[in-house]
């Protein structure tokens, strides 16, 4: 299967529109908003978002207006056969019983590698539609190519900072805004600290996988795709919309307040990836912040 070939202009208004009706449907928006008005939202639920992902691919063999999004929809598709079968597995009462008698580390690393698992498939699927690497943003990027340039005036330039810097300053810059974010009102006292210390280096390698198995499976595998046919923008928040609803279950933050966050983070690390051409920028900056979170879940796990 190839690669649409880019065209913003020429994409037709009726397929935007569409396309990210099919993206919100497919989201947890459906969920959160049954959550709302009737309580838990049922099971059945993700089987309908599968069942309309599955007729849309179908219907693309006729309805040309949605070809040049098959492939996207057939990823997202993968996505959720996947993540459904992870889920599936997590939520079973054997495997809860098992994670409960192991603590917190060990079930951790299962989790990871779960989804790191999803991830793989991913790639998988990429691979089998035949897309290279580059195409789904498996290789560091430009890190030494500028991020921005600018003239000073009088002909001169502004020395221009590398996508490599750039991702350093804002991970660096994440990093207290998370800890203060998490750190309100969760103060942990000396002794905590000092009985979380050990589990400090596995959050760090929790958060190294976390960072690479999520931009993976939300970003990297569906930016390519989208772009092609729609262009940066369009891409960008589509893929930082679907991120964000995920966030609204489970997510540190959840709920709306997650989705927002999420979401703009989602944007960010989309704008990076796509403009430096890679995954390492987007990668290191969702770690940075996922090493703050896997720090305070470390800490919760001997409070």
């Amino acid at each position: 299967m190839e690669i649409p070939t880019p065209n913003q202009r020429s994409s037709p208004l009726g397929l935007i529109h569409f396309t990210w009706l099919v993206v919100l449907l497919v989201s947890d928006l459906p969920d959160a908003i049954w959550q709302a008005l009737a309580g838990d939202h049922p099971a059945w639920l993700s089987w309908v978002k599968i069942g309309l992902l599955a007729v849309l691919i179908a219907s693309s063999l006729t309805w040309k207006l949605i070809r040049p999004v098959r492939a996207y929809f057939a990823l997202l598709l993968v996505l959720f056969l996947a993540l459904y079968g992870m889920n599936l597995l997590r939520t079973s009462a054997p495997y809860l019983q098992w994670e409960r008698q192991i603590g917190w580390v060990w079930g951790m690393v299962v989790y990871q590698v779960l989804k790191l698992a999803v991830a793989l498939i991913m790639i998988a699927a990429l691979l089998w539609m035949g897309r290279r690497p580059k195409e789904f943003f498996l290789t560091p990027g430009q890190l030494n190519a500028p991020a921005w340039a600018a003239n000073t005036g009088g002909g001169r330039k502004r020395p221009s900072v590398t996508w490599g810097g750039l991702g350093l300053i804002l991970g660096i810059c994440i990093l207290p805004l998370t800890l203060l974010f998490f750190a309100l009102g969760n103060l942990p006292t000396t002794d905590v600290l000092v009985r979380a210390l050990p589990f400090f280096p596995v959050a760090v390698l929790f958060a190294i996988t976390n960072a690479f198995s999520e931009e993976m499976q939300y970003r990297a595998a569906l930016l390519g795709d989208l772009k092609a046919v729609f262009g940066d923008d369009h891409a960008i928040w589509m893929t930082a919309v679907f991120f964000g609803m995920i966030h609204y279950f489970g997510g540190e933050p959840s709920g709306i307040a997650g989705v927002l966050i999420a979401g703009l983070l989602g944007a960010l690390f989309a704008k990076c990836m796509l403009d430096s051409e890679g995954i390492a920028v987007p990668w290191f900056i969702h770690f940075c912040q996922n090493a703050v979170i896997y720090a305070f879940w470390a800490i919760d796990a001997v409070a």
